[in-house]
């Protein structure tokens, strides 16, 4: 198996900062649509969008509940993101980052510097969207 110590350590180095202040500015814009659920250490992150309320008329409700779905759309893909990011994390630190989870293989360092979370090479990613 392909790991860490056959690639790039400092491009490594470099991406775990990029993820980390990614992850920094993901949490907070999940904290401005919503609170963040309680979770024990080594649990995932949960955050649930906040109902908005912006007052008692019927057109005040309909704001709000177009802007509670809009929110709870941007929660989903936020933390898909965020997931994807502390899952890349996890990969540097434990030394497999960079190794495509579908055939294997390195994935080319220009994706990694692109889309740093990515667990896909170009070729898989390719043939999974295709699907």
């Amino acid at each position: 198996m392909i790991n860490i110590k056959s690639m790039d350590k400092q491009l490594f180095k470099d991406i775990k900062k990029q993820l980390e202040e990614r992850k920094e500015v993901v949490m907070g814009q999940l904290g401005s649509i919503g609170h963040q659920e309680k979770s024990e250490p080594g649990e995932e992150i949960n955050f649930n969008a906040d109902f908005p309320q912006y007052g008692e008329s019927a057109e005040d409700n309909a704001v709000e509940v177009a802007d509670y779905a809009k929110n709870l759309s941007v929660e989903r893909e936020l933390e898909k993101e965020l997931r994807d990011i502390e899952k890349a994390i996890k990969k540097i630190d434990d030394g497999t980052y960079g190794i495509c989870n579908h055939c294997g293989q390195p994935i080319e360092a220009e994706r990694l510097r692109v889309r740093p979370e990515s667990g896909s090479c170009v070729s898989c990613k390719k043939a999974i969207t295709r699907k």
